[in-house]
């Protein structure tokens, strides 16, 4: 019975693993208030031209290459939560060479330094 309950729980996780993977978080700026579960924020991926702080870089792991994120709507149910929860405006996504969207930088932009910056700034890119 342990067995199959064990079989169970590692089919579970495979299946969950295989919708976009999970992110591990490490935190390398400042700390702000949590922006709700479900905030808007921008996906950047061009060059940044607002002034922003790094609040921390998101590495996402996965059962297998496959399991990975290979869009931005994938992308951003592993790495939304974190982006919200830690006060971000948005995330910088790197991709390996099979395209699929493996790390995410948090970043919050200095809205003191600048006009327009925020999640639904027209430049810097879309998201």
């Amino acid at each position: 019975m342990k067995d199959w309950a064990s079989a169970v729980a590692l089919l579970l996780m495979t299946g969950f693993l295989g919708c976009g993977g999970t992110g591990e978080y490490r935190k390398t700026g400042g700390t702000y208030a949590p922006r709700g579960p479900a905030c808007d924020y921008r996906v950047i991926r061009n060059r940044v031209v607002e002034p922003y702080e790094e609040l921390g870089v998101i590495d996402i792991d996965a059962f297998s290459m496959k399991s990975l994120p290979d869009n931005e709507d994938r992308f951003r149910k592993v790495v939304g939560p974190t982006v919200c929860a830690t006060g971000g405006h948005a995330v910088i996504p790197t991709l390996n060479i099979h395209g699929h969207w493996v790390h995410g930088t948090i970043i919050r932009f200095n809205p003191s330094e600048c006009v327009g910056c925020g999640p639904k700034s027209a430049t810097g890119g879309g998201g």
